[in-house]
């Protein structure tokens, strides 16, 4: 008898499912990391027990606290890359257990990973929530313990109390326990017996019964929440068909197998399953290219990137790829003014216009926040402090946003709130991640002298309004030309403020602002302002050549010749950007 020197240690099966979690790991943690960061600051998660009832108070309620707390490792995108990874797999291996408990042939194992393929797909929407994968784990794993009971009196007593905690803590899902339970009751058997007909029939009066009793208890929700319970999407009038889809697979699943195992004989297991695992493997790729929006991704970079004032990584991110997004185009903006660039590399990448500097404002939980992170750089801070409301007012599931109560202590900080900034700051220490930050701040905000130190509230208390004016869209220029005038050493105020006219070709307006600059103490005026500069005084012939030259360099009044040359002979646009890609001049003639 031959020894197997090598035992077998891991399973074909384990191999699959390892395979399967390393590929969703790399996705989510490498390429699609940035939804994940997105995800986390649209939340609050409080380790408070007053947080944890409001969740358990309603059907499906421990599903949303859970995904709500798993959510906040997003904080760490490879984190949150492992946490994802790890429920795929593990509804998978629940799936699987059932299938072997039915004595399902392994070869038939790649359809189990189907309903975690399609949820990795729908997560690749920033919408869907991670509670709805946890429910559907609660289903398989309620449905493979009750498999696993011995069958009798025990097991329909086990049926009826799994049935009622997964009601509670699922929501609507506890549906299709009920229809597993019916389908191990009857499928496969000769004989039906009076008892299972009764245990049927008790089985779905209290499937009937259940969200009535729970609406009797819980009152202030609408009956359709009894019946779906689980937020599965962040819109909560929206109920995608594909996840009931899902769910139904879950349960499906095992009961297709084991019939297309009874009425099918194969003969070479190994070629099935290496068929299916090619079928499996086009359909995840398949699924998970049409589902991924890397467009979204790249904005959401932008964004996260920013909001922890991480400026070069902006700027390394636009050198290597050039933004076209509106919100990218801004991030990049702030990025080139915090660094001090801002004049000088603006028109090297792709300007869309005074929108692309400063956001236009959107009734969303995206846009407001970006736009917001400008204005409390610029040193607008109650309109920083607003746009963090409105950030929060619309999250549709009505969270509250971990990233809005930060920004709402901090212009609370800047503006002298300190008792207001204080509630903020306390919410913060019931965080995870976020509880360091609010102690420090809260030490800080006791002592005036060490805000008016603190590199960035004390700057920006110095350069914020403190008189009142009304905010309208259609006079960004003036509020930040108030802003410049209110202290004239704010320099990115006065960046905005020129560069404003100049991507809105205002000439004019920019030489009426240009002469603000002498606060300032330029040593060397910036590139795309000397271009704007020297281009105003050939036209016009308004200055003298000495003028001139005393602040523009030779290299931009060389390149302004060739520059014009070039322009009188031909006007072709991809010929001119080739060789003036990055002028203000290009910029001026050739961009709508």
């Amino acid at each position: 008898m031959k020894q197997n020197l090598f035992p077998k240690i891991i399973g074909v099966d384990t191999v699959f499912s390892l395979v399967f979690g390393v590929a969703a790991f790399i996705f989510f943690g490498f390429y699609y990391s940035f939804h994940l960061n997105y995800q986390e600051q649209y939340q609050l998660f409080l380790f408070t027990p007053r947080y944890l009832l409001d969740f358990v108070d309603h059907p499906g309620g421990l599903s949303d606290y859970l995904g709500n707390f798993f959510t906040q490792f997003y904080f760490y995108s490879r984190n949150g890359a492992l946490i994802l990874a790890a429920m795929l797999v593990l509804l998978q291996r629940l799936i699987l257990a059932t299938t072997i408990k039915l004595g399902i042939p392994k070869h038939w194992m790649p359809i189990t990973f189907l309903p975690s393929i399609l949820y990795w797909s729908l997560l690749c929407d920033e919408n869907y929530m991670l509670g709805g994968l946890i429910a559907m784990i609660l289903l398989a794993l309620f449905s493979l313990i009750y498999l696993k009971t011995k069958r009798g009196t025990g097991q329909m007593i086990t049926g009826i109390l799994l049935l009622i905690i997964l009601y509670w803590s699922a929501g609507g899902l506890f549906v299709l326990l009920t229809l597993f339970i019916l389908f191990t009751k009857f499928t496969g058997k000769s004989k039906i017996g009076k008892n299972d007909l009764f245990y049927a029939i008790a089985l779905m009066l209290i499937t009937l019964i259940l969200p009535h009793l729970a609406k009797m208890v819980v009152l202030q929700y609408p009956m359709q929440k009894f019946w779906i319970g689980v937020n599965y999407f962040r819109f909560p009038e929206n109920y995608p068909i594909v996840l009931p889809v899902i769910a139904l697979l879950i349960i499906l699943i095992p009961f297709a197998l084991w019939f297309l195992s009874k009425i099918l004989t194969i003969k070479k297991a190994g070629l099935l399953l290496s068929i299916l695992t090619l079928l499996l493997s086009a359909v995840t790729f398949g699924f998970i290219y049409n589902s991924a929006d890397f467009e979204k991704e790249e904005m959401m970079a932008y964004d996260f990137q920013i909001r922890m004032r991480r400026w070069d990584r902006v700027i390394t991110m636009a050198d290597k790829k050039e933004p076209t997004n509106p919100i990218s185009i801004a991030c990049l903006n702030l990025a080139l003014a915090e660094t001090g660039q801002l004049g000088e590399k603006m028109f090297e990448y792709y300007q869309n216009g005074i929108g692309g500097l400063i956001p236009d404002f959107t009734s969303n939980a995206t846009i407001p926040a970006t736009a917001g992170e400008v204005y409390y750089h610029l040193g607008l801070i109650n309109t920083a402090q607003r746009f963090a409301f409105e950030t929060m007012e619309a999250l549709p599931e009505y969270q509250k946003s971990v990233r809005s109560i930060k920004r709402l202590a901090e212009t609370n900080i800047i503006n002298g709130e300190y008792a207001l900034a204080a509630k903020y700051l306390h919410l913060l220490q019931k965080t995870l991640y976020y509880r360091k930050w609010a102690s420090n701040s809260l030490e800080i905000i006791k002592d005036e002298k060490r805000v008016e130190q603190h590199i960035e509230w004390g700057w920006l208390r110095k350069a914020r309004i403190q008189k009142d004016f009304l905010f309208s869209e259609q006079e960004k220029l003036n509020m930040i030309g108030l802003l410049f005038m209110n202290n004239n050493r704010n320099m990115i105020a006065f960046e905005y403020l020129v560069s404003a006219t100049l991507l809105d070709k205002n000439l004019q307006l920019f030489m009426r602002y240009f002469p603000l600059s002498s606060s300032l103490n330029y040593k060397v005026i910036p590139k795309h302002f000397q271009e704007a500069l020297l281009y105003v005084w050939e036209t016009t012939n308004e200055h003298t050549e000495e003028e001139i030259t005393s602040s523009i360099s030779n290299s931009i009044r060389t390149r302004l010749k060739k520059y014009n040359n070039q322009y009188d002979n031909t006007r072709n646009a991809a010929i001119m950007k080739k060789n003036f890609g990055d002028t203000y001049w290009y910029y001026l003639h050739f961009r709508n």
